[in-house]
């Protein structure tokens, strides 16, 4: 999953309030007509809600019983902005709802059902929690006929809702505030069906703003001032009642639908959590050989491009692979999606291509009934930019010489994110620790594998080639078919082999904080361990920063695209030193349930902390954060018209490259993650136990007695930057008020004794010197005597490390 997100990946499904405005109240009661001749010449499509369109008013009217109707209601956005900070992309998904359309007076009634809050109880006791918990009525549809047991009614106003909340996140994104212009917004009548299983509404909506435009809006949009997107809405008939929930269990990997039951005894929790998945049912499920009833089927975008496309089409079928395995043969294929499909329709779960102004984030997602779990359908969507960023990654490592190996490297990354992506859609989160078991899913986030192999990189097995065995086990769990009387003995059993195997699930709040305390739970990562894991990474960065220059770009490129790639090499080891400093204060631990005989869990051992402890230490060396000369050299200014990008150094030295400032910033990541501000306190914690524990003030000892930078005055300039960004985070840690006070109190003190040793330093005769133990002195002072903070110059904003990025900065 993602910034956003996780960004988990799956849409949000509550049925909340609409701010939109509310149709006019309806006319009076209709005169006497007939269906037939109020909708004559009009264009009709019959289905689960038959739909009319006046092409030449631009209505859409709906033909309803007028004893009412329940079913399914959900909105997508068809077409997309292109923009991956604001987050409207086409396919994305809105709201979705139990819907039940009621008459009430001269009009139906949208009613919004509340499935958040429940009662598995009687009717009296159901009566009690409707009765507390509101629904949503969303609006009245004006009856225009009423013929026998039928009603013609007029969605007009409420179809063209602004259904995805467009205003709201160009406003939440600072892009101005825009609304619908009713006069540019119509009925898209080409994608606006009907089947006998669902009814398809597609609409066309120009969003204009009075003020002025939003900036990316405008970079984007060939007017700022006004854009057209499509967003669609899906009608389908609630699901039929043999889909049976599965309670979810923490232990295996899926996302969970969470409600109330105001029934549970006293003893239980009132939040029940199913898993959320697909319907899947064999013909006979007391027969473990007998035929899936309807396979899942997914459907992929063939506008991709070749040779993407095809590689997409292999990482789609790793699941075909999977869902085999698992015991579930045929339960799962992968298609193109026909000619003349829409995507957008609800019969089909779809891969989609997903073009952006920037590189972004691949998403997977699944529109889901309310009331089960149950998902309806599937959508993933691929950035394309993705294969440009991993071509980035091998270029800055092996050099840009055409080779076919290059877009071997490219082909597998993208094979796995599709995998990744589907896995989401189909119901699995992030498993941020299954690379300690290799490759354990691909469910987790993967740097590509890359080693030091007799004195040359070796990519051969860069990413995986087909499903991990947790991924197989989390399917046979999920998906898997058991006769009534035994699936819960049968899932018990799943879970306790797994268990045994080493299936082990931990997620994103597990991985992606500034205070995970697991080491073995981080994103891009590839290691049985998180040292294992930054020896090679240095190894490597070692390696190709000897090698680096003009054959890391192809002939005809301009040089200054260097920095693009050098970028990607420079804070190579970002990753590995993330995770090695978890094992600071690590606490290693599982979703344990009474009864499954793991431990909930342990405290690293001291002994592995400080072997950490020196390889982060090891980073910080003047030689490992310089640039040779060679490279410096080839650093040039930008090209005019290139402009800046969210992907390269900053500087402070305008127009050169900042050589101090490049060194000062991947220094700032490990001193931040070394000092954060959580793992500082689980080292005073964890001496309370242990009198051979890893203790904060040995850490700040250590980091305050590094080696003095000797060399190059280039070297010495380095080393002194480190100094610095050291003090600088203690002061910041000193004053944080969401420390706890142990350890402030013993960073002040560490503080006081480098306040004197820094005022010693003074004396000096060399400038440099002097200013920079001055500096820290004065800085020091001001704090311990009257508790004020200086203002230093802060590391430069390092360019992001996930294969994510922004087309600007943020302002």
């Amino acid at each position: 999953m993602p910034r956003r997100l996780f960004a988990t990946p799956l849409f949000v499904l509550i049925a909340a309030p609409l701010a939109a405005q509310q149709p006019p109240p309806p006319p009076a009661a209709p005169a006497a007509t007939t269906i037939a001749t109020r909708t004559a010449g009009l264009a009709r499509r019959d289905g689960f809600i038959p739909i009319f369109l006046n092409e030449s008013t631009g209505a859409i009217w709906l033909e309803l019983p007028k004893g009412g109707l329940r079913g399914l209601m959900f909105g997508t956005l068809a077409t997309g902005l292109g923009s991956n900070p604001i987050g409207l992309d086409r396919g994305s998904g809105g709201s979705s709802f139990v819907v039940r359309f009621e008459r009430a007076g001269n009009g139906v009634q949208v009613i919004f059902e509340n499935w958040n809050y429940r009662s598995s109880g009687d009717s009296l006791h159901l009566r009690t929690v409707l009765e507390a918990f509101p629904s949503t009525t969303s609006a009245t549809l004006p009856i225009l006929v009423e013929e026998g047991d039928r009603l013609l009614v007029d969605a007009t106003e409420f179809v063209l809702r602004d259904w995805n909340d467009v205003a709201g996140t160009l406003q939440r994104s600072n892009e101005g505030n825009y609304s619908v212009a009713r006069d540019r917004s119509r009925v898209y009548a080409p994608f606006t069906k009907a089947f006998p299983a669902n009814s398809e509404i597609d609409v066309s909506l120009t969003f204009a703003t009075q003020g002025a435009p939003g900036r990316t809006v405008e970079s984007i949009v060939p007017d700022g001032h006004a854009f057209t997107l499509r967003q669609h809405l899906s009608l389908l008939p609630l699901p039929d009642a043999s889909y049976r929930p599965r309670v979810y269990d923490p232990r295996t990997g899926f996302f969970s639908l969470d409600f109330k039951d105001y029934f549970q005894p006293i003893q239980s929790d009132l939040t029940q959590r199913w898993a959320q998945r697909h319907r899947l049912q064999r013909r006979d499920p007391n027969d473990p050989s007998s035929p899936i009833v309807q396979p899942l089927v997914y459907y992929l975008d063939p506008g991709i491009p070749e040779p993407v496309k095809s590689a997409m089409w292999q990482g789609a079928k790793f699941w075909e692979e999977a869902f085999n395995r698992a015991g579930l043969g045929g339960g799962f294929r992968v298609e193109w999606l026909p000619a003349g499909a829409d995507p957008m329709d609800a019969r089909y779960n779809v891969v989609q291509w997903e073009n952006r102004n920037e590189r972004g984030w691949s998403i997977g997602g699944a529109i889901i009934d309310p009331r089960t779990g149950e998902m309806i359908k599937a959508m993933a969507r691929l950035d394309s930019h993705r294969a440009r960023t991993d071509y980035n990654i091998y270029a800055a490592l092996m050099g840009a010489d055409p080779s076919p190996a290059d877009t071997a490297f490219v082909l597998a990354r993208v094979r796995q994110v599709t995998a990744h992506e589907i896995g989401h859609t189909l119901g699995l989160g992030h498993n941020y620790i299954a690379s300690t078991y290799e490759r354990g899913s691909v469910m987790d986030y993967p740097a590509p594998r890359v080693r030091m192999n007799n004195g040359r990189i070796d990519l051969s097995g860069a990413y995986a080639t087909g499903p991990g065995e947790f991924d197989i086990w989390a399917i046979h769990w999920g998906y898997g078919i058991f006769p009534p009387a035994s699936e819960a003995d049968s899932l018990r059993a799943i879970v306790a082999d797994g268990l045994r195997r080493g299936m082990l699930f931990l997620s994103d709040g597990d991985a992606r904080p500034d205070y995970a305390s697991d080491p073995r739970v981080n994103l891009w990562d590839d290691g049985s361990t998180a040292e294992e894991f930054l020896r090679n990474q240095t190894a490597v960065r070692r390696f190709a920063m000897s090698r680096f220059g003009l054959g890391n770009i192809r002939a005809g490129e301009p040089i200054t695209t260097l920095q693009e790639r050098f970028v990607v090499l420079y804070f190579w080891p970002r990753f590995a030193v993330n995770a090695t400093a978890k094992v600071l204060g690590g606490v290693e631990y599982q979703f344990a349930v009474k009864g499954d005989g793991q431990q909930v869990s342990r405290v690293v051992p001291a002994a592995r902390q400080r072997a950490a402890l020196d390889q982060l230490l090891a980073t910080l060396a003047p030689t490992e954060l310089a640039i040779p000369d060679t490279i410096l050299t080839l650093l040039g200014p930008r090209i005019p018209g290139w402009g800046d990008n969210v992907e390269l150094f900053r500087t402070r030295t305008r127009p050169t490259f900042d050589e101090l400032g490049a060194a000062r910033t991947l220094a700032q990541m490990t001193i931040d993650a070394i000092l954060q501000r959580e793992r500082a306190a689980r080292l005073v914690a964890a001496s309370l136990h242990d009198p051979h524990a890893l203790t904060l003030g040995e850490v700040i000892d250590r980091l305050l007695t590094l080696p003095a930078p000797a060399g190059s005055p280039a070297l010495a300039a380095i080393g002194r930057g480190t100094q610095r960004a050291v003090v600088d985070r203690l002061l910041a840690l000193a004053a944080d008020k969401d420390a706890t006070q142990e350890v402030r109190d013993l960073v002040d003190l560490k503080l006081e004794a480098l306040g004197r040793r820094a005022g010693s330093q003074v004396a000096t005769t060399n400038d440099a010197v002097r200013a920079h133990w001055r500096g820290i002195a004065g800085d020091i002072t001001r704090w311990q005597t009257r508790r004020e903070l200086p203002a230093p110059s802060p590391a430069l904003r390092p360019p992001p490390g996930d294969p994510f990025g922004e087309d600007a900065w943020p302002e």
